[in-house]
């Protein structure tokens, strides 16, 4: 009797135990393992992160900046167009995310682009001489007489073009605790340093960790060929899918050394695999621009991490598939 009357309190007791933990250990969350209350770190966020505020910082101004007077004019004041433009979210109530922007993200691109050393942190006030100095030292053919022509825009947004914000721009997206957004650079002017048109990556941000994860977070030890195997083969995919090219013109594309395949490393998570994107003329010409395949979560049991691939939903099924 004494033992029956002890089973059918055990649930009681795993109640009282998991009510005394949350109260006890502010912060955490607990759970009850065989029939013992753990204590597991919790970090709680109080905003909505695929919800951010975003801010533009300019510098400079260009031509269509103003209104269009007369054709001739507007061809005048075009070659003496100089500008950088810097568009960001902004976290209101966790200010750790903007500074992990700022540090791993915004202020190393500026630091590549400058060829200057790496700044360890800043804000709105370092991004703006930021953009003086892109503007400074951005056109190749720039001199003290004549400043420099450039038209400069970087964007961290979001990717999904179905959910925006009321300004129409792209929110990040959240699977599980990995936070992602967009980088992208817009060059007008093609004398530029970098090739012309858009570049940039894809940034995962793991919101428990605190940190953006590289390529080595991703991938499991050893399986870089196999993930470079399937990257090839769903790129000819593409080919054949997105430019329409025919069997000869895909094995020459193949066999041309200037744009031997390598494994690509820009990678983000969508739903049912992982998208990776190309940079321009990575993988081919000009009109090629930057191809993005997608690999299936099913194909990626033995080639990426658990914990990454656990975050990766199933595809949706609808009307039609």
């Amino acid at each position: 009797m004494g033992r029956f009357f002890f089973f059918r309190l055990r649930p009681v007791l795993a109640a009282v135990m998991t009510l005394a933990c949350l109260t006890l250990f502010s912060g955490t969350v607990c759970a009850e393992r065989n029939g013992k209350a753990n204590v597991e770190k919790q970090i709680f966020i109080e905003e909505d992160l695929t919800h951010p505020a975003y801010k533009t910082l300019t510098v400079g101004s260009c031509p269509h900046d103003y209104a269009e007077k007369g054709k001739e004019e507007w061809k005048e004041k075009a070659n003496r167009c100089s500008r950088a433009r810097l568009m960001y979210p902004y976290y209101k109530k966790s200010p750790w995310i903007n500074q992990l922007i700022a540090r791993s993200i915004i202020l190393p691109m500026f630091a590549e682009r400058l060829k200057e050393k790496l700044a360890r942190d800043g804000g709105e006030t370092h991004y703006k001489s930021k953009l003086v100095d892109v503007v400074r030292k951005g056109g190749t053919y720039g001199s003290a007489e004549k400043p420099p022509i450039i038209d400069f825009t970087v964007k961290l947004a979001g990717y999904e073009k179905g959910s925006v914000s009321p300004s129409g721009l792209p929110r990040p997206e959240l699977f599980g605790p990995y936070l992602q957004f967009t980088f992208k650079h817009e060059l007008s002017r093609q004398y530029d340093a970098h090739p012309p048109g858009p570049l940039g990556g894809f940034f995962v941000i793991d919101t428990r960790a605190r940190r953006v994860l590289t390529f080595n977070d991703l991938i499991l030890p050893g399986q870089e060929k196999a993930l470079e195997n399937l990257q090839r083969a769903a790129f000819r995919v593409w080919l054949v899918t997105e430019r329409k090219l025919p069997n000869e013109a895909i094995k020459a594309h193949f066999t041309d050394p200037s744009y031997a395949f390598h494994l690509n490393k820009n990678w983000r998570i969508t739903e049912g695999g992982l998208m990776f994107r190309f940079a321009t003329y990575e993988v081919g010409p000009l009109p090629l621009g930057m191809p993005e395949i997608f690999l299936e979560k099913e194909r990626l049991g033995n080639i990426i991490r658990p914990a990454i691939l656990e975050q990766i939903p199933s595809r949706q099924l609808t009307a039609g598939n």
